[in-house]
This record gives structure tokens, sequence and C-alpha cells, in this order.
């Protein structure tokens, strides 16, 4: 995966068009075969869209995980059945008995580990149907509640009976619910009326480039130095460095035994990724462990200490 067009774009999404409507125009402008994005974002929303391209989608499943950090509006005194501006007004509540102390608190509860209910508004699915197009014909199911992580929640001021927060969250967290929530902890309503996603993992709103910039960039030739080289996406998974003898039996997908590893990070366990290196610093690999790092010591060394999730040479 060396070619230009194997890499990942940092697009700015506006406000309007959905997140596969970039993707497409993504791949009308480059004409590339194969194209995906990190991270959905509703029309209304704005912001921070990785998108892979060609041999680089080999790589979503490793980026889809990664943290998001997002600066939200909320309107205080009613709530939608969308939990946003586009949606009808479900019910109302009095903006003005909320002081921006109280906004303050309440948006510290919920900081944390907890469940979350996906909005029937969303791109969920129930037997194969989105739950969205259930909602458009009338109908309301039950959704089991999700875990998600709030790792910090920030208010940044209030203006009028709109509230400006910004908040960093696991992925798979709905904003949007969020501040339906926060409406019913508050006791007022609230639906959120903006959003701006500003990172996703690495990815950070600053250096984003928009459709306009890209179309220049493939026009004028500066296309490689705008986009992230794929290894440099997922520099944030720990490495694992392999002997030479073995890279080519990684190549066709074998696993990892004990014999095959030079260097190893200090602390590994299942449920975690990890590149896998050889001695000319190619990525090789992405690898997941099936032990942790106190039984390796008594394995044999022909013994499985980590299983392929995605050979990348």
């Amino acid at each position: 995966m060396t070619s230009t067009l194997n890499n990942v774009i940092n697009l700015f999404k506006p406000v309007g068009p959905t997140s596969f409507d970039m993707v497409w125009s993504v791949r009308k402008i480059l004409g590339v075969k194969k194209a995906g994005h990190i991270g959905t974002l509703d029309p209304m929303a704005e912001g921070v869209l990785p998108i892979c391209l060609n041999q680089s989608t080999r790589i979503i499943q490793f980026l889809s995980p990664l943290t998001k950090t997002y600066r939200a509006t909320l309107e205080l005194g009613s709530e939608t059945d969308t939990q946003d501006a586009t949606g009808k007004v479900l019910a109302t509540g009095d903006p003005s008995i909320v002081t921006e102390e109280q906004i303050k608190q309440i948006l510290q509860t919920f900081a944390g580990e907890q469940d979350q209910i996906p909005p029937m508004y969303s791109a969920k699915k129930k037997n194969g149907i989105p739950l969205y197009k259930l909602a458009r014909n009338g109908i309301n199911i039950v959704r089991e509640p999700v875990r998600i992580v709030v790792y910090s929640i920030d208010f940044i001021r209030k203006e009028g009976t709109q509230v400006l927060f910004e908040v960093h969250c696991s992925a798979g967290t709905y904003i949007r619910t969020l501040s339906h929530d926060i409406g019913k902890k508050l006791g007022c309503c609230a639906h959120m009326v903006r959003l701006t996603r500003t990172q996703v993992g690495p990815f950070d709103l600053e250096r984003t480039l928009s459709l306009k910039a890209l179309e220049i960039a493939r026009e004028d030739g500066s296309l490689p130095g705008k986009l992230i080289p794929w290894e440099e996406a997922i520099n944030f998974l720990p490495a694992i460095r392999v002997k030479d003898e073995y890279l080519k039996l990684i190549s066709h997908g074998v696993a990892l035994s004990k014999s095959f590893i030079e260097t190893l990070p200090d602390r590994f366990e299942p449920g975690h990724y990890f590149r896998v290196f050889g001695g000319n610093d190619e990525v090789l690999a992405v690898v997941e462990p099936v032990v942790d790092q106190d039984t390796l010591p008594g394995m044999a060394p022909e013994e499985i200490v980590f299983k392929p999730k995605r050979v990348l040479c």
C-alpha cells in the first residue's frame, strides 16, 4: 500500500450533505474505486470526517473505535422526536428556571461510563432495517442501551436559551441524545441545534481539507502532501517487531507464535490491537493477543501469542 491514493483524507464535512455524500464526492474528485469514512456525521453536523482511500479501507476497523471530541449547542425549552432541530416538537418546558450554575453541575453528572439509549432517528439497524426508516413510518421500538464513556464534558457559555458545551467521548455516543438527556435532567427539555466534530483520534479540525481544497490539490499536484499516509493513521497502535525469517509467513496471514517475536510492549492482553513490523520497518499486519504478558513466559516457542486481524503488506 504505497500509492498516494491508498492514504487517508482528514476531510471537513460541512452542514448539509450526508457522510455518504462526502465519500461519493471524494471518489468522484480523485477517481478512486473505494473509499470509506470513519464515524458517521448527520447532515446537520459538520467537522472532521476522515476518509480512507482504496487499500487504506483495510484499516477502517481499527480507526472506527477512536474517541471523538465535539462542540455542541443545545436549545433549552423544547424536545423533539429527532432530538435535534430537524424534528417535530414533542414537549416544552420553561428555560427561565435554569441557571448557568445548574447547567455546569448537571453537565458533570454525565461524565464517566454510562448506558445510552440510541435514538430512533439513527442508522442503527433492527432486523437489517435502519431505525430512522422505522421512525419515519411511525414505528417506535424498544432499543437496548449501549455502553458509552464520556471522558470529559465542559460548559463553554450560555447565550439566552442556548448552551454551548464540549464533550470528549467514546465512539458510538450520540450527542443529540446527550443533549436531550441533559434537558430532561434540567427539567426544562432540550434539543441539539448545532454540532461540530473537532477531533477523531489524531485527526483534528485545524488540519481538515475541504472538497474544494481537495480538488485544487489534485489539479496542482500538491495532493500527496495533503493526505495522511495510512501507516501514520494507525501510529496510535502499539508496535511488535518480528524476526525477518517469519515475514513471509506473516504476509500470508499466519498467526504469531512465541518464536516469531523479537520485541514486544511491556503489557498486552486480548481485546487490543498491535502493529507488526519487520526489519525493514514496513507495517505487515495488525494482530490481537490471545494471551496476556503474564502468560507469555511459561509458553512454548510454538504456542500462539497473537492472532492476525488484518494483513497489510
